[in-house]
């Protein structure tokens, strides 16, 4: 499940960030991700999601 959520993730599949969030967490509360999926996907989310604004 892990690797099928990275790529939705790198595809930006979710409309947003906040979406992304809330199926980890019930991923991670079901126990189908570990800890360490979970903290390395909220970080992909992160740097997936975050628009980066010219100045």
């Amino acid at each position: 499940m892990s690797s099928i959520m990275e790529n939705l993730i790198n595809n930006k599949f979710y409309a947003a960030k906040e979406d992304v969030e809330k199926k980890l967490g019930v991923f991670f509360a079901f126990n189908v991700i570990t800890q360490d999926d979970y903290t390395k996907l909220m970080q992909l989310a992160e740097s997936k999601y975050t628009e980066t604004r010219a100045s």
